[in-house]
């Protein structure tokens, strides 16, 4: 094992000011981030943002449905928690399939390969739910292939910003998705609880279908080639992924991977829950659920918007500290919040905005610091330590979920983040994440 910078023409050096490892000769000296209309002025990034737009709004609807559908099979967390044990589970499994991504020399080529055919799967839930002949078996099995090939499709967008854009647009940029999001969240999950009130939730996986089909469109036209990929071997390309991770210089990520086992297991839980509160708090599931979960989005969206704003290249470790705390303290409101929906919605919204801060900070700050040669392997690394412990959380709270109330449920999951909010102070190398 040789150093950084080694094998495979894959250069990293230190940036001797911020502890971590950067790309090129040094830190970038240009901290302006630019304004919407440069940004837009990018073909490349508009054809980026078209493809995410599509793919990104159709796995809203698609998850709205199935994870109603899912609840609404049993009338208990159980078998919703099976579906997010599958999704989760896979995901945490991207690392495996991440060094793809990394070698690919125009990663265009990956979405076009995995686009059609979960627009194939899509499409054939819809026809088992439109026959009624959906068997739980064949619905895990069809989550399971669809979670796979997002595996590629995130690996994908991990590494995309940072080929189509500089440094100092990445937080800008990613404000600038989440003004777009705020429509494609409310279109997809509202509309996905629209879909699931009036049609059944056939009509989501009918959706995805199509918008997957429309991201493919706007996919052939864009081209996301680095100028070198890796050069090694499949599994040392796999092993450099993890590089990072070791010594001096990967103490920084050694400390937020231990951090996302914990935080990551108690922030897979309030998706969970909202089918749960809908169900057992309010007697028309199916008119609460949409406008619960869209609450949860748009947060989230909202939360995006104002990290784009305020470009907080230098206190990301501030977020990535903070926002556990934040989200448990919504989750403890939702414990007190009986049945109204404005209040329960509220703090959804404040849920979905602390965690969708604190993903978009640790991300953003992957991609400023890291070349896009690594970015596929050590996204997926890092989402790893998340996966794993949210997938088992899922499974956890799912199960407890039959003979513990819903009420006692949410208490331990607010505990949870609050304790993973005041550990992560002691973590001197998180604290002090900057790019």
């Amino acid at each position: 094992m040789g150093p950084p910078g080694s094998a495979g023409g894959e250069d990293l050096s230190r940036d001797a000011s911020a502890g971590t490892l950067v790309s090129g000769p040094g830190p970038e000296l240009e901290y302006q981030r630019g304004g919407w209309r440069e940004l837009l002025a990018n073909p490349r990034y508009r054809l980026l943002l078209a493809c995410q737009t599509f793919s990104g709004t159709g796995y809203a609807v698609y998850a709205v449905s199935v994870l109603f559908l899912a609840y609404g099979l049993t009338g208990n967390l159980l078998i919703a928690g099976a579906v997010l044990f599958v999704e989760y589970g896979v995901y945490s499994a991207t690392f495996l399939v991440a060094p793809i991504v990394d070698r690919a020399l125009d990663k265009r080529w990956v979405l076009l390969a995995c686009f059609p055919v979960q627009a194939a799967a899509a499409g054939a839930l819809a026809y088992e739910l439109r026959a009624g002949t959906l068997s739980i078996g064949v619905l895990l099995g069809l989550v399971f292939l669809l979670a796979v090939l997002w595996d590629l499709d995130w690996a994908v967008f991990m590494v995309a910003p940072r080929i189509v854009l500089p440094k100092r647009q990445l937080f800008i940029a990613d404000g600038f998705a989440s003004v777009v999001a705020v429509g494609t969240q409310i279109g997809g999950y509202a509309g996905g609880g629209a879909l699931v009130y009036l049609v059944g939730p056939f009509g989501g996986a009918t959706a995805y279908a199509i918008l997957l089909l429309a991201a493919t469109a706007v996919t052939v036209p864009l081209v996301l080639t680095v100028e070198a990929s890796p050069r090694t071997p499949f599994w040392e390309t796999f092993r450099r992924g993890w590089d990072g991770f070791r010594g001096s210089a990967g103490r920084t990520l050694s400390e937020l991977g231990g951090l996302e086992i914990l935080v990551g297991f108690f922030a897979a839980v309030p998706p969970l829950l909202i089918p749960a509160i809908a169900y057992q708090r309010f007697a028309s599931p199916a008119e609460v659920y949409g406008p619960l979960v869209t609450a949860f989005a748009v947060g989230g969206s909202a939360a995006g918007i104002w990290i784009g704003h305020l470009n907080p290249r230098r206190f990301v470790g501030r977020i990535v500290i903070l926002t556990p705390a934040v989200a448990g303290i919504c989750v403890l409101g939702l414990v007190a919040s009986a049945s109204s929906l404005i209040v329960i919605a509220l703090l959804l919204a404040g849920v979905g905005a602390a965690l969708a801060a604190r993903y978009t900070a640790k991300y953003t700050w992957l991609q400023g610091t890291y070349p896009p040669e690594l970015l596929g392997r050590l996204s997926a690394n890092l989402y790893l330590f998340t996966g794993v412990s949210g997938s088992i959380a899922v499974l956890v709270v799912g199960s407890l979920s039959v003979g513990v109330p819903l009420g006692t449920l949410m208490l331990l999951d607010a505990i949870g983040l609050l304790i993973g909010g005041v550990l992560a102070i002691g973590l001197p190398h998180v604290r002090r994440m900057s790019f």
